[in-house]
């Protein structure tokens, strides 16, 4: 998702340079990937900053407009990957670039961590990233909305319809704007599946952080589709499950900047 790195601006950089004055480091960083687990993992370097272990890839077909009213044309379709950590919900979100974003909404700090692969000479694959830049402003803006009881946007999701359908559950939100006429902006709709595992709000936070503005956080089962419909029922964002299959993927990063304290 790309709202999470537009929001890192010189000022949060400024301000964490005199927090941090030494926070660029030429270690360099490690990584490690195998496509299933093995008995022996390679060590994760005790020099880094932020260390990160994978255990799960889950794979979407992400189908979005370009732009508005050009018809079906104008949609396009990415790969989406999300790499997960069963223990502690940590997601790492891969779209087959440069730039990637690590979730953890259950932190405290660096619930966000905007990560790169900054060496143009690596290959781009989740195994090399290799820096990190943190998002401050939008680490204080999670806060808020954490310790809040009221909700903190004007962007309210109203549950009109749950049904179970197979081995889903269907979702159907109405997107209101909070004001005197109720304005009506969108319907998003959710397809979850119907079982024990675990519930990942970190990945429904990247395909759609008004769950997480309106405190909606769910408990069991996996995504298999969000849908986005506009004032004119017209679908222009989809995300649909593909896959998903059992990884190691570790990260340890040792180079970055701005963040607004280290662990």
């Amino acid at each position: 998702m790309i709202h999470s790195l537009k929001k890192i601006t010189a000022p949060a950089v400024i301000f964490v340079s005199f927090l941090l004055p030494a926070l660029t480091y030429a270690q360099d960083s490690f990584s490690f990937m195998e496509t299933s687990k093995q008995n022996e993992h390679a060590p994760l370097n005790n020099k880094a900053f932020f260390k990160y272990e994978f255990n799960k890839r889950l794979k979407y077909k992400f189908t979005y407009e370009k732009a508005e009213g050009q018809g079906t044309d104008n949609e396009v379709s990415d790969i989406i990957e999300y790499y997960t950590n069963e223990s502690d919900f940590s997601v790492l979100y891969f779209n087959n670039s440069r730039n990637g974003i690590i979730y953890n909404l259950n932190k405290d700090t660096n619930p966000v961590l905007p990560v790169s692969i900054k060496d143009e000479s690596k290959e781009i694959k989740p195994g090399n990233f290799d820096y990190f830049t943190g998002d401050i402003p939008l680490e204080s803006e999670i806060a808020d909305i954490r310790k809040r009881k009221k909700l903190k946007t004007d962007q309210i999701l109203e549950l009109v319809e749950k049904k179970t359908e197979n081995d889903l559950i269907h979702y159907k939100y109405n997107l209101i704007r909070n004001n005197k006429a109720k304005t009506n902006l969108g319907i998003i709709e959710l397809d979850v599946t119907n079982d024990d595992q675990n519930f990942n709000n970190n990945i429904l936070y990247d395909m759609e952080p008004l769950f997480f503005k309106n405190k909606i956080m769910f408990d069991k089962g996996e995504i298999k589709s969000y849908s986005y419909y506009n004032t004119a029922k017209k679908r222009t964002k989809y995300y649909e499950s593909m896959n998903n299959d059992s990884v190691l993927l570790r990260l340890s990063f040792t180079k970055g900047c701005c963040v607004s304290s280290l662990e």
